[in-house]
């Protein structure tokens, strides 16, 4: 007893505390009461604070929260960047205190304005779960964005999840903010009203029977895993190799409709590999099979002459050639380069030059019969941007998603990619094939289940049945501009509403 009333005198330490557990609501875990828990203790962490005080306690709670959750990309830097193992653990705990800055400041906010003693319990509950979302969407594109961790991401699996598609996950997060602080005033002020909001709950259960989208053809798909070890993938004897590995698993799923290759299954660039692709295009032609794969792509003339991008190229019944737009930072391209260069291996990666895609590119098309169908593609760290990929998937028939999650091991990042990849689908209710080197590698339906799925770090190659869907989630009509005036509307209102 008198441990627990030392911890509830520190604050501080229940706010950091809060935050070291918040990734455990999400992927792999999913032990989604724990985000409620997490967001309870840090209003509990707040309670009374002066506004300068809860920024400090937010960061806290922020600093754990992204040190636990983020610690995977200590593997890349370490494992296989070359960054010093000391260097690699303090440079993610760099990121991480970057990142708690933002919670910090919408905190901050909350508590000056919506949170003193004096203001109705209404209006702070409200307030927390519209500053929550800002703060959330603020992070997904601010400096090109970083939309990972949010708690919205933890109700993949709950009732709440039937208001992905018109609310994406952002509403779950408003959704999860608000349940959180209902529980957590109606034990501070003893009134159980409170928890009428917890019927949003319900609600989203009755939503989950709802079919925004329907289907409209039916597509045999294979997703090939080639497992390259990736301290051997760019060494440029592996090229040929690599790509007679994926050809020969290839030729066993000439029957699917569409044969998917992972992010850079072909390690040389397209203009190098231009008569070997002509080879296996022919191939898939008389196959009558679309083959999609990453590729390395460069401008060899014209205005874009020397430009780089990380490439999706389809072949065979297949056509189209995409260009990656949201590019990893210091994975893809580095910032300030003419500064950094050289600092660390890891500033030095394979193919980290990378040019930014044009926006609105056509998406990726296929044929089979007389039928024409519309791919959305998505390279690696694309599919975790909600509104970058509910746009793309207006028009399609079926999103693919490649990545090489290779560089992170057996971590949490390649499980936490893999469940926002299934919300995405589950936004805009499409079925969703995504190929990786080492996994994870499964066909996702437009409810977000994965309905197959292969074992990670093994070469195998996943054949299933998609459906082909049309149709748009309300998500996909109106954006984030229900959320987004919801949460002013609230805003403007609780500030008017404050007491003195």
């Amino acid at each position: 007893m008198f441990l627990i009333h030392k911890l509830i005198a520190q604050p501080r330490l229940i706010a950091l505390l809060s935050g070291v557990i918040f990734p455990l609501a999400i992927a792999p875990f999913f032990l989604w009461p724990i985000v409620i828990i997490s967001l309870m203790g840090l209003l509990f962490s707040l309670h009374s604070s002066s506004a300068k005080e809860a920024a400090i306690r937010t960061w806290l709670f922020g600093f754990g929260k992204f040190s636990a959750g983020v610690s995977w990309i200590y593997v890349s830097m370490h494992d296989h960047g070359g960054t010093p193992a000391i260097l690699a653990i303090l440079m993610v705990g760099l990121f991480a205190a970057f990142l708690a800055t933002f919670p910090a400041i919408f905190m901050y906010f909350f508590q000056r304005f919506y949170n003193q003693a004096s203001t109705p319990p209404l209006v702070s509950m409200l307030a927390f779960s519209a500053l929550w979302f800002a703060y959330e969407w603020f992070r997904s594109w601010f400096m090109t964005g970083f939309p990972w961790l949010f708690a919205g991401d933890a109700q993949l699996h709950t009732w709440l999840n039937g208001w992905a598609p018109i609310l994406s996950v952002y509403g779950l997060s408003f959704f999860t903010a608000l349940t959180a602080a209902a529980l957590y005033f109606s034990i501070r002020k003893q009134k159980p009203i409170y928890l009428a909001f917890l019927a949003v709950w319900p609600i989203g259960f009755l939503l989950q029977n709802i079919s925004w989208t329907e289907a409209t053809g039916k597509l045999k798909v294979s997703a090939v895993q080639g497992n390259i070890p990736q301290e051997i993938k760019w060494l440029p004897q592996q090229r040929l190799p690599t790509v007679n590995a994926y050809l020969a698993q290839t030729r066993q799923h000439w029957d699917s409709d569409l044969v998917l290759w992972p992010e850079t299954a072909v390690t040389a660039l397209k203009d190098h590999f231009q008569a070997y692709l002509d080879t296996l295009n022919e191939e898939a032609l008389n196959n009558e099979t679309a083959l999609i794969t990453g590729i390395p792509f460069r401008y060899t003339e014209g205005p874009f002459r020397g430009e780089y991008h990380n490439s999706i190229l389809a072949i065979g019944m297949g056509e189209g050639l995409y260009h990656k737009q949201k590019l990893v930072p210091f994975g893809e391209y580095i910032p300030l380069e003419q500064a950094i260069r050289g600092l660390l291996p890891f500033f030095d990666l394979p193919m980290s030059s990378f040019k930014q895609g044009d926006k609105d590119q056509a998406l990726l098309k296929m044929e089979k019969g007389n039928t024409l169908f519309l791919i959305a593609p998505f390279i690696c760290y694309e599919i975790v941007y909600p509104e970058f990929v509910a746009d793309m998937a207006s028009e399609s028939d079926l999103l693919i998603t490649i990545s090489n999650d290779a560089w992170f091991g057996n971590s949490l990042g390649p499980k936490q990619h893999m469940a926002i990849a299934q919300m995405r689908a589950l936004e805009t209710q499409r079925y969703l094939l995504r190929s990786t080197n080492t996994g994870i590698t499964a066909l996702v339906n437009h409810q977000g289940e994965i309905i197959k799925q292969l074992p990670t770090q093994q070469r195998a190659t996943l054949t299933a049945m998609a459906e082909a869907r049309q149709g748009s989630t309300p998500f996909m009509i109106m954006g984030l501009w229900p959320l987004l005036s919801l949460s002013l509307f609230i805003l403007m209102l609780g500030f008017k509403r404050r007491q003195p």
